[in-house]
């Protein structure tokens, strides 16, 4: 996955008041910055510093560094989303601590037709380098966004109306428990039709997506994606949303297994100044996330029928068998093996990729 191309030069325009070294120190301070205050380390209620200490280079070097990862992972949630409504079209969009406009891109990329576009954020140098971003777009709907100052722990929803579509990315673990929760009750009451929710692809992240999906459900949500069901989770986080994991962590799941973490993850293309910020060689970078996609019951959204499963880890093909960790629909968590003489399902199965529904 690449940006959009008009997201794309302007962010190389935007790159190019710059030199690299700039960037790189500036980004290695907010790298630096965000590792040091985990979850344990922030007082209830407030959020990470960073936002506050923001200058108008270490907005530019924030959105080199991290824009394509977050763009990534919150379209690859989303095309998720649409692959199971394809005949819902959202007019309206709200993006809550929304950053440089992520979403925003993503969201548009997915559904052309979105007509309107609010976005919530409370650093006004990631709204001034947002706008600046958003101005080179063809489409009037990412131009003509309307952006708002605030901080989501406030009483930012008594000015919002209800939206069709609301996206809070990469914003959860920003927050402690208590306002976490006030904010997923907010972001629910200003969903019309479909909430998305994106996490790092951690165990922590994780945990937070654990927690807020089963609020959603408790308050009445239809989980869209990626779960197959709305009942428990077959999956029990390492650790509470706001503790550091201490288990050994594995990327195995396996039926009957716990203490794992689900997760996805999407290729994206680095460019040579992404490369250089980062630190990397190769061309590439896979952005691991967690998500989850509420629905809002009586509405459009919802899909006409429930899908079978979904794939939690990289299907495994080897000479004459392809082997698939699925999250099932009845059953939780199964390891399917499909052999060669089941040529139907086995040619079906070659072409599933990490993150696929089985219909």
């Amino acid at each position: 996955m690449e940006l959009p191309e008009e997201l794309r030069a302007a962010l190389d325009d935007a790159c190019s008041a710059y030199s690299t070294k700039e960037l790189a120190a500036a980004a290695q301070r907010l790298s630096d910055r965000y590792r040091g205050l985990s979850a344990t380390q922030r007082a209830p209620g407030k959020t990470l510093e960073t936002p506050d200490t923001l200058n108008a280079r270490s907005a530019v070097a924030y959105a080199a560094a991290r824009l394509p990862a977050t763009f990534a992972a919150t379209a690859a949630a989303l095309h998720q989303a649409r692959l199971r409504i394809p005949a819902w079209r959202p007019q309206s969009l709200l993006d809550v601590g929304a950053g440089l406009g992520a979403g925003l891109w993503a969201a548009q990329a997915e559904w052309p037709d979105l007509e309107q576009a609010t976005l919530l954020e409370r650093a006004p140098q990631m709204i001034a380098l947002g706008k600046q971003l958003c101005a080179a777009a063809s489409a009037s709907t990412i131009r003509e966004a309307r952006w708002r100052e605030a901080d989501v722990t406030g009483e930012w929803g008594a000015t919002e109306r209800a939206y069709d579509l609301v996206v809070a990315g990469y914003l959860l673990g920003e927050l402690a428990a208590p306002p976490r929760e006030r904010l997923i009750e907010r972001l629910w009451e200003k969903t019309a039709g479909a909430l998305a929710l994106i996490a790092p692809g951690t165990p922590t992240g994780f945990a937070h997506i654990h927690a807020a999906r089963s609020q959603l459900l408790a308050a009445g949500a239809t989980i869209l994606a990626p779960c197959p069901h709305d009942g428990s989770c077959p999956i029990r986080p390492l650790a509470p949303p706001d503790e550091e994991p201490t288990a050994v962590e594995t990327n195995a799941i396996g039926p009957g297994q716990a203490g794992n973490w689900c997760h996805f993850t999407q290729r994206l293309a680095r460019s040579r100044l992404h490369r250089q910020l980062k630190g990397g060689e190769l061309a590439y970078e896979d952005e691991k996330f967690s998500y989850v996609i509420a629905v809002r019951p009586g509405n459009s959204a919802l899909p006409a029928a429930p899908i079978e499963g979904r794939i939690v880890r990289h299907p495994q093909t080897r000479p004459g068998v392809v082997t698939l960790e699925v999250c099932a629909r009845e059953g939780g968590l199964e390891r399917r093996i499909i052999p060669r003489r089941e040529r139907e399902a086995f040619r079906r199965a070659r072409d599933l990729r990490w993150g696929d529904a089985l219909e």
